[in-house]
C-alpha cells in the first residue's frame, strides 16, 4: 500500500497515492531493472496491460484518436532534454482540452520514449490511435528549432508538417502553433471557444515559464532529489511572475508529495511541509478559482490539516474534476481518498474512470489492485498489481505491493523476487517500505539476528522513532507481525502519530488479520474508523 500521490508522483513505497502528474519514470533512478523500459509493456501472456485471464483484443482506434510521441532532443547538451520533454507535454495538454479529440496522456507515451523508428502501423496498433505527432527540438543559445508532422498511424503517410525557427522567449507561442494546426488536421474548422482555449497562456513571462518546465521534467523522475529540484524550479518560476498560479498550485502539488510518500526534505518537518502547502494551494486559488491543479493540492493538504476527518478534502478533489473532467490524475487522488476513507464502491468507480482516460497508468492500476486486496478479493488484485508492473517495470512501489499480497498468501518465493525488484529501482533515499520486507524475508531465512537488527535500524532512522507516521507504521507493524511478534506489532501500530483515518486505512492490510480481532487492534480500529464505511 503506497502513497495516494500518484504516480501518484499517486505512493515510497511510502504511501498510497502518487499524483500522475509527476508522470512515471523513465529510468531515472540508477539501478533500475538492469534494462530500460520495453518499447512496448506486455502482461506475462504477451497481452498489453491490464492483465486479465481472457484473451485480449484490441478496439479499432477511434478516427479522432491522437498521440503525441516525444519529441527528440537534437540538441548537443543533454541538459536540453526538459525541453523537448516539456514542449511535447505542453502540446498534448492542449490538444486534451479539445474535447473532440480523443488524446492519449503523457504518462501513457513516456513508456514510449525514444521508440519513434518504431514503424507507424505498429505504434498505432500498440497505443490503439488513428494519428500519431513525432518530431526533434533542438537549442542552439537562444534559437529554439522545432520540427514536427503529423501521420495516420494505418499507413504511415503526412498528414501535416512544419518547422518552426524562433527565439526561446517565442515557446508559449510554438506549442498554441503546433497544438491548433494538429487540431485543425484531425477535427476540422476549430470553434471559437476552442481556439481561445488553445491561446490561453498560464504565463506572459518566458524565463518563468522556463522554469516550470525544468519543474515538471524533475519532479516526473519521481525520487526525492528531484522532486527538491522541481520545488526549487517552480519557486523561481513564481518569483519571476508573481500572478503565476500554475507554479504556485505545483508547489502544494510537490508538498503534499513529500508528505504523502513519507520523502525526507533535510531541515523541514511535516508540519511544516503542511503549512507551506496550504499557503500555496490558496495563493493559487486566489489568482486562479479555476486552477486544476490549485484544488488538487488543496484537497492534499486537507488530508494531512484534517487527519481525522479529511475535512474539505472530496469537495475539493471534487471541484476539480469538474473543472477538468478528463483529468486522469484528478480521478486517481479523488478514488484514492476514497479508498481510504472505506468508501470501496465509490473508489472502484472513480478508478475505472481513470483507466478509462488513460488505461496504461501504473499507479492506478496499483492502487486499484490495492483496494481489491484490502477487500480480500485477490482474484482481482493479482492482475491489476500484473498490470501495474507491465505498464511500467520501474514501478518499485508496485513491486512492494505485490510482495506485501504474495506474503500474505504465502507465496514466499514470488515475494523474495518481488522484493529484490523493488530494492533495485527505488530511490537511493527511500528504504521506509522495502526494509521491512527484506527484513521479514531475511526472518523467514532463519536469519533472526540479522532480520531484527535491520528492521531496527529502519526504525532508528525515522524522524521520530517513537511515533512513525502511518507509512512507517504498516511496514514495520507488518514485518514484526510476520516476524512472530504480535506485540510489538500491536505497539508499533499504537505509536502511530496522527490517530486518523490513514492509520485505519494501513490497519485494513490483511497482513493484519493475525491479530485483527485482538482487544487492543479492535479498540484502535474503533478509534481511527471513519464515517460512511462500506463495510
Amino acid at each position: 500500500m503506497r502513497g495516494r500521490t500518484g504516480a501518484r508522483p499517486h505512493g515510497g513505497t511510502g504511501k498510497r497515492r502518487q499524483p500522475a502528474w509527476v508522470g512515471v519514470l523513465s529510468c531515472a533512478v540508477p539501478l533500475c531493472l538492469g534494462s530500460a523500459v520495453p518499447a512496448v509493456a506486455q502482461c506475462p501472456d504477451g497481452t498489453p496491460p491490464p492483465c486479465a485471464v481472457r484473451p485480449y483484443h484490441a478496439p479499432a482506434p477511434p478516427p479522432n484518436s491522437v498521440a503525441v510521441m516525444y519529441l527528440d532532443n537534437d540538441s548537443r547538451d543533454t541538459s536540453d532534454a526538459y525541453l523537448a520533454d516539456g514542449l511535447t507535454e505542453e502540446i498534448t495538454t492542449k490538444l486534451g482540452q479539445i474535447g473532440r479529440l480523443a488524446v492519449t496522456s503523457n504518462t501513457t507515451m513516456r513508456r514510449y520514449r525514444g521508440t519513434a523508428a518504431l514503424e507507424p502501423t505498429v505504434l498505432g496498433r500498440t497505443l490503439r490511435v488513428a494519428q500519431l505527432v513525432s518530431g526533434s527540438v533542438r537549442r542552439a543559445g537562444h534559437r529554439i528549432r522545432v520540427n514536427v508532422e503529423l501521420l495516420r498511424a494505418r499507413d504511415g503517410v503526412q498528414l501535416w508538417a512544419d518547422d518552426y525557427d524562433q527565439t526561446d522567449a517565442d515557446l508559449l507561442s510554438i506549442e498554441e502553433t503546433i497544438a491548433r494546426s494538429v487540431a485543425t488536421a484531425i477535427a476540422g474548422r476549430l470553434l471559437p471557444v476552442e481556439q481561445a482555449t488553445l491561446a490561453a497562456r498560464p504565463t506572459r513571462n518566458p524565463e518563468a515559464y522556463d522554469h516550470l518546465l525544468r519543474g515538471n521534467f524533475y519532479i516526473a523522475q519521481r525520487t526525492p532529489a528531484a522532486a527538491r529540484r522541481a520545488l526549487a524550479e517552480y519557486q523561481a518560476a513564481a518569483a519571476l511572475d508573481p500572478t503565476f498560479a500554475l507554479a504556485y498550485g505545483r508547489m502544494g502539488l510537490c508538498y503534499s508529495l513529500f508528505i504523502d510518500w513519507g520523502w525526507p526534505y533535510p531541515g523541514v518537518s511535516e508540519d511544516s511541509l503542511i503549512v507551506l502547502g496550504a499557503a500555496v494551494a490558496d495563493r493559487a486559488l486566489q489568482l486562479d478559482s479555476q486552477s486544476t491543479d490549485g484544488w488538487m493540492a488543496r484537497a492534499y493538504i486537507d488530508v494531512y490539516l484534517h487527519p481525522t476527518t479529511f475535512e474539505g478534502a472530496l469537495p475539493a478533489f471534487e471541484r476539480a474534476i469538474a473543472l477538468d473532467p478528463r483529468n486522469a490524475e484528478a480521478h486517481h487522488q479523488y478514488a484514492s481518498i476514497l479508498m481510504s476513507m472505506g468508501r470501496d464502491s465509490a473508489a472502484a468507480e472513480e478508478y475505472r474512470r481513470a483507466l478509462a482516460l488513460d488505461p496504461l497508468r501504473a499507479i492506478t492500476l496499483d492502487n486499484f489492485g490495492t483496494l481489491r486486496y484490502l477487500e480480500h478479493r485477490m482474484d482481482e488484485a493479482v492482475p491489476l498489481l500484473d498490470s501495474a508492473i507491465a505498464a511500467d517495470p520501474l514501478a518499485y512501489y508496485a513491486y512492494v505491493d505485490r510482495a506485501d499480497l504474495r506474503l500474505t498468501r504465502g507465496e514466499v518465493a514470488g515475494a523474495r523476487a518481488d522484493v529484490a525488484a523493488s530494492v533495485r529501482a527505488r530511490p537511493a533515499d527511500y528504504v521506509v517500505s522495502s526494509e521491512p520486507l527484506v527484513a521479514t524475508l531475511e526472518f523467514l531465512d532463519g536469519d533472526t539476528v540479522s532480520a531484527r537488527a535491520r528492521l531496527n535500524r529502519v526504525i532508528g532512522q525515522l524522524p521520530d522513532p517513537a511515533h512513525p507516521d502511518y507509512t512507517a507504521g504498516q511496514w514495520i507493524g507488518l514485518a514484526w507481525l510476520r516476524m512472530g511478534d504480535r506485540e510489538r506489532a500491536l505497539s508499533v501500530l499504537e505509536s502511530v502519530r496522527p490517530r486518523g483515518i490513514n492509520l485505519w486505512f494501513t490497519m485494513r492490510d490483511p497482513g493484519f488479520d493475525p491479530i485483527r480481532d485482538t482487544p487492543r487492534f479492535r479498540a484502535l480500529d474503533a478509534q481511527t474508523r471513519p464515517s460512511g464505511v462500506d463495510r
